[in-house]
């Protein structure tokens, strides 16, 4: 099955580890809610919460890179668990590829990829996957 999710980043508490020359690395505390709207009530959508720890790097030109750990905690397809992604880009990159990597609850078994996206239609994410 195959979906797209908006979201809202609640939380974001960044902080620096290592400054050097012009590179500097940092990570992230990020938390996100997933919330069905309008039409999205009725469908087989995502609706929760995650956490996220993001390792991100940086140049003097901008941001260059980052690679995260997110569990979301909630319900999918009307299933209550959560599951575990792993994704990350490099600044060239246009969107944010990642796999669910592992579940648990009512999820469990749970496969697939995701792809996060932050454009002109605003943040959102979507998830290609298979439930037992």
């Amino acid at each position: 099955m195959r979906l797209t999710q908006a979201f809202e980043i609640t939380k974001w508490d960044q902080s620096t580890y290592d400054e050097s020359g012009d590179l500097t690395l940092g990570r992230a505390a990020v938390g996100k809610t997933f919330k069905a709207v309008g039409d999205e009530l009725d469908s087989a959508g995502l609706e929760g919460t995650s956490t996220a720890e993001l390792l991100m790097v940086g140049t003097t030109a901008g941001p260059a890179a980052y690679t995260a750990v997110e569990r979301f905690t909630g319900t999918l397809n009307g299933r209550a668990g959560s599951f575990v992604i792993v994704h990350g880009a490099s600044a060239d990159q246009t969107s944010s590829p990642g796999k669910i990597v592992a579940a648990d609850g009512d999820l469990t078994g749970l496969t697939g990829t995701v792809v996060y996206e932050h454009d002109d239609k605003g943040p959102r994410l979507t998830v290609d996957y298979e439930l037992p």
